[in-house]
């Protein structure tokens, strides 16, 4: 992980505050390839064969490279609202959803965040019959949902322009997609601590 960083960022990637982002990206790889895999099935690691996946669509450092991009994004909403670019988000009655047409913010919408309830409890079944605390913890179930959400927020996200240019009429459809992607930020931050995993801020 280290190296693959130091090839994208440079000499960046090796100061303090990278070493901790790195770390984290570490880890999380780690759990995606332990915890994506049923509880049932056998996990195969062979490490001096670097399996463990840390490129492509499939691994947690994917999955937390695009928490890390919602979190760049709302900073710099954020900066531009303090230098007056934009207007402060309003609350949401007082947005117009109706502007939200793109494809791929109703598959946000219908595949991720109405039935991520539901997710989590499937991830964790207390069987009533059972004596004792006995817990089936489907882990598995966590990590597919994110994976999934990752590649379908990034193709949203390379596809469509958040952040517009600051002019009043465009306001509508910007406030609704970041009110949108603010509930997808919840649900990155709220899967990944059930792994017990930190969102990154940046990557």
């Amino acid at each position: 992980m280290y190296e693959a960083s130091v090839i994208k960022y440079g000499e960046l990637a090796q100061d303090e505050a990278w070493t901790e982002v790195i770390d984290t990206l570490t880890v999380a790889a780690i759990r995606f390839e332990l915890l994506s895999t049923a509880h049932r099935s056998q996990i195969t690691l062979d490490l001096e064969n670097n399996s463990i996946s840390t490129k492509g669509t499939k691994s947690g450092a994917f999955v937390m490279y695009n928490c890390a991009r919602l979190a760049t994004l709302f900073n710099a909403f954020q900066q531009a609202v303090e230098q007056g670019t934009y207007p402060p988000l309003p609350p949401v009655s007082e947005l117009n959803f109706s502007c939200l047409r793109e494809e791929g913010e109703w598959l946000l919408l219908f595949n991720y965040l109405l039935p991520f309830p539901e997710v989590l409890q499937q991830a964790a079944q207390l069987p009533p019959s059972s004596k004792g605390i006995r817990i089936t913890a489907n882990t598995e179930i966590v990590c597919k949902l994110l994976i999934q959400l990752s590649m379908d927020f990034s193709s949203y996200y390379n596809r469509v322009h958040i952040l517009g240019e600051p002019f009043p009429h465009l306001f509508d459809q910007m406030f609704a997609r970041l009110q949108l992607l603010g509930a997808v930020r919840d649900v990155f931050h709220s899967a990944l601590a059930t792994l017990h995993l930190p969102p990154l801020s940046q990557i």
